[in-house]
């Protein structure tokens, strides 16, 4: 029995710190490839092309629902507005107020954005926009295709991933609503803006 005590002491202790040295980065929950600062929205002024945030300010559009297949012909062609600062902003055309965050944004490792989307008009969540995400770094670059799909765990917000940025600098990354719809009337739901986001 003593040598048998012994042989089980020397076991755990031969099992708790034996493997010590070799340890990998892996071993120890490591990503090594999540080092290094992550990047993010980059900061400029407040978007107030509808007016102050936070106030209806001077445009507001209420959308209807009715207006989504008008019997008007096809739907003409998108008129982006320019990519806004921050995180938060009008949509290009001031139908709805737009935040959004992320998980930590690096080169060639797939991030999740969650947007929050809530009509201008009233404050009500946009609700069944199924909101979609386009990246680019330019017209001629978007990300590549990395499977991403949308949920909306509550109303009006949407978790978008993955998506992989695969070169360091200055992109684009576009949010759409509600883009089964026609844009050929005014309040029709159709909507989309844009936000720089920094890869380093």
């Amino acid at each position: 029995m003593k040598w048998l005590a012994i042989g089980l002491t020397m076991a755990a202790l031969n099992a708790g710190c034996g493997d010590d040295n070799n340890m990998t980065a892996v071993d120890a929950g490591v990503d090594l490839a999540a080092t290094g600062p992550a990047g993010g929205p980059v900061s400029g002024p407040l978007d107030d092309h509808c007016g102050a945030m936070g106030d209806a300010g001077e445009k507001v559009i209420w959308t209807q629902m009715s207006s989504c297949h008008p019997d008007a012909g096809a739907s003409p062609a998108p008129d982006y507005g320019p990519p806004r600062y921050n995180n938060a902003a009008y949509d290009d055309d001031c139908k709805y107020t737009v935040t959004w965050h992320s998980t930590d944004i690096r080169l060639n490792q797939p991030v999740t954005f969650t947007v929050k989307a809530v009509h201008l008009s009233d404050g009500q969540p946009a609700a069944g926009a199924k909101t979609v995400a386009e990246a680019f770094l330019s017209p001629l670059h978007p990300a590549p295709n990395s499977g991403t799909t949308t949920m909306e765990p509550m109303d009006g917000t949407y978790v978008i991933g993955p998506i992989t940025f695969d070169q360091s600098g200055q992109w684009t990354l576009r949010f759409h609503f509600y883009e089964e719809c026609s844009d050929a009337l005014e309040d029709s739901p159709h909507g989309h803006v844009s936000f720089y986001i920094n890869v380093p």
